[in-house]
């Protein structure tokens, strides 16, 4: 949750708090810490750069989970570091383009995850066969395991099959 302040209220208004609160909570379903997605909610609308500071004292969030959520989007292109005169901290900005966020959790998340899947499944119907021959499961068990593993399979394979389409339009 957001940080509360002295007065009992966040320390952004209402309505940008929850707008904040939604991308943390977009991000954790797409498997990234939730204070990523609040700092990249943040710098979405944010009309200045904010430094790593300012990000720690809006957010409530540690400095260590500032500065690895930063660094993250920053790595996806989704923020960039910029210069602030007069001041010699980092600081940070949005990159406008939503593209630019979506291209970089596909290539940095879900790419990467599609190509281990792959290997994960092999691993899987080895250990099914191991189970099976060591009478872990029985013949009905196995069956009914090795149909579910050969579902998940046929659809990654599906899924890698669309995955170029993807990255063309990203």
């Amino acid at each position: 949750m957001l940080r509360i302040g002295k007065n009992g209220r966040s320390a952004l208004p209402q309505s940008k708090a929850e707008m904040v609160e939604a991308w943390g909570r977009l991000a954790q379903l797409v498997g990234v810490p939730r204070s990523t997605g609040q700092i990249y909610g943040l710098l979405y609308l944010s009309t200045v750069p904010q430094s790593l500071a300012d990000i720690v004292i809006q957010l409530g969030i540690s400095k260590a989970s500032a500065s690895n959520g930063t660094r993250q989007l920053a790595a996806w292109g989704a923020i960039k570091q910029v210069w602030v005169q007069g001041d010699r901290k980092d600081y940070f900005e949005v990159v406008e383009d939503l593209a630019a966020l979506v291209g970089g959790g596909y290539r940095e998340l879900f790419k990467p995850r599609l190509e281990s899947s792959s290997q994960r499944l092999k691993s899987l119907t080895e250990s099914l066969k191991e189970d099976l021959e060591s009478g872990a499961l029985s013949r009905e068990e196995y069956r009914l395991c090795i149909k579910r593993v050969n579902a998940l399979s046929k659809l990654q394979k599906r899924i890698k099959k669309l995955a170029p389409l993807a990255e063309k339009l990203l």
